[in-house]
C-alpha cells in the first residue's frame, strides 16, 4: 500500500499504525532525558505537531494498561525508530509512568463553568484510565484517598 500523507492525524500510534508518512522526532525523547528539566515547555506555531509529539512521548513512557489492568506493550512503535539507538539508559524508562495527558483544546466552551466541567472530567478520565495504581503499594493512604476522591469527582481544586 501507497504512503499517505497525514492531514489531519495528531496520534502517534494512528500515524505508525496506518503507515502515514512520518518524520522521525522519537529523539525529543532522548532530549528531554538528557535535558533533567523538571518541567519541558514544547512551544510550536499552530499545526506544526505539538499533539503529534506529546502523544509520542505519552506513548512512550506511560505504563498503559487495558480495561483488565494487563500492561499494553507499546515498544513496537518505536522499534525501527531513532530513539531505539540510543541504547539501554533511554529504552529502560519505556513504558513505566502513570501519564496523566490534558488538552485545552476541548476546553473551548462558552463559559466558566462549562470550560471547568469539561477539564474536571477530563482529568477523571486520564486517572480512570491508571486505576491499576490502587491495587499496587505505590501509594500513601492520603494518597490513595486523593486518588479516590479524583475518580469519584469530589476532590476539592
Amino acid at each position: 500500500m501507497k504512503k499517505r500523507i497525514p492531514i489531519g492525524i495528531e496520534f502517534y500510534k494512528e500515524m505508525i499504525d496506518k503507515d502515514y508518512y512520518y518524520i522521525d522526532k522519537t529523539l525529543l525523547i532522548k532530549e528531554i532525558l538528557d535535558s533533567g528539566a523538571k518541567v519541558s515547555l514544547l512551544t510550536r506555531p499552530r499545526r506544526f505537531g505539538k499533539t503529534l509529539a506529546v502523544t509520542m512521548l505519552k506513548d512512550f513512557f506511560e505504563d498503559e494498561r487495558d480495561s483488565n489492568g494487563n500492561k499494553i506493550d507499546n515498544s513496537r512503535y518505536f522499534k525501527e525508530k531513532k530513539i531505539s539507538d540510543c541504547g539501554d539508559v533511554y529504552l529502560s524508562k519505556q513504558g513505566r509512568y502513570p501519564i496523566i495527558n490534558l488538552t485545552l483544546k476541548s476546553a473551548n466552551q462558552p463559559d466558566y463553568e462549562m470550560t471547568y466541567g469539561v477539564l474536571k472530567k477530563s482529568i477523571i478520565e486520564e486517572f480512570g484510565r491508571h486505576f491499576y495504581i490502587l491495587q499496587g503499594q505505590m501509594l500513601r493512604e492520603d494518597e490513595i484517598q486523593k486518588f479516590q476522591e479524583i475518580l469519584k469527582g469530589e476532590a476539592k481544586p
